[in-house]
């Protein structure tokens, strides 16, 4: 049974509560500043203390790939490929007030062009209507370029891994063919549609150093991933990403 302290996200009424950590004041800061241009995709920050933070909640249904068939129609995916672009070009215009002096989870990345949200994937969009409304979770956001971010999205979409057990998210194909509707909904050049893989394995191999990093530390959450092997899914997923490289490139480019 967790205690207090070690009580997850939760919600309470229009409120989610969760842990604060040194960067939720920069996420309460991000989360403000998309209110006053516009954004209302996002959460509203409401307050936050030493031990807790408060966020307003978005309604509509929420899951992953492999839970939710809403979640895996076209509609959905090219909906969040839109959604996020609408966050980048919002965020890149608040980047020189939040870069600078700023804690967040994950390291700045050159070139700093937005704040990405660090984990643009199904389980943290909510749907209305089996369309992508809104965006949850922005503990990793962190200051970097349009293409990190894009990169890990269709990682997570597409998706571009060997661990699917959902028909028709299997096959290397299917999985092309859902990365390409991913990046011409969001509008991707194609420079960067011709870095895709190697993007995705850099930004694995990112996550997998700092999953290590953090379970040495002590952190549990990140000892039960390493303890459920999701540091093998990674490294198997960056093997099958090399070698279905070229094939991805044409499908995204071609």
């Amino acid at each position: 049974m967790q205690t207090s302290h070690e009580q997850g996200p939760h919600r309470d009424g229009d409120t989610v509560i969760r842990q604060a950590f040194p960067w939720t004041p920069s996420v309460h800061a991000l989360l403000a500043a998309l209110r006053e241009h516009g954004f209302t995709a996002a959460p509203a920050p409401i307050s936050f203390d030493a031990t807790w933070e408060r966020v307003s909640y978005l309604p509509g249904a929420t899951g992953d790939l492999d839970s939710s068939g809403e979640m895996r129609t076209e509609k959905a995916l090219r909906s969040a490929a839109i959604l996020l672009r609408h966050y980048h070009d919002c965020s890149a215009l608040l980047l020189p007030r939040l870069e600078k002096e700023r804690a967040w989870q994950l390291s700045f990345r050159e070139p700093a062009e937005v704040i990405c949200h660090g984990d643009f994937a199904p389980y943290n969009v909510v749907l209305n209507d089996g369309e992508v409304t809104g965006i949850i979770d922005f503990e990793a956001a962190h200051p970097g370029p349009r293409s990190w971010d894009i990169a890990y999205a269709i990682y997570r979409w597409a998706p571009l891994s060997l661990d699917v057990g959902v028909e028709g998210l299997s096959r290397v194909e299917d999985q092309i063919r859902r990365a390409r509707i991913f990046v011409d909904a969001y509008g991707m050049s194609i420079a960067d549609r011709r870095l895709v893989p190697e993007t995705i394995v850099v930004r694995l191999e990112a996550l997998l150093a700092f999953m290590e990093q953090q379970a040495s530390l002590g952190l549990e959450r990140y000892r039960q991933n390493l303890r459920d092997g999701h540091d093998r899914i990674y490294r198997r997923d960056v093997t099958y990403l090399l070698k279905s490289s070229l094939e991805i490139v044409a499908g995204l480019v071609e």
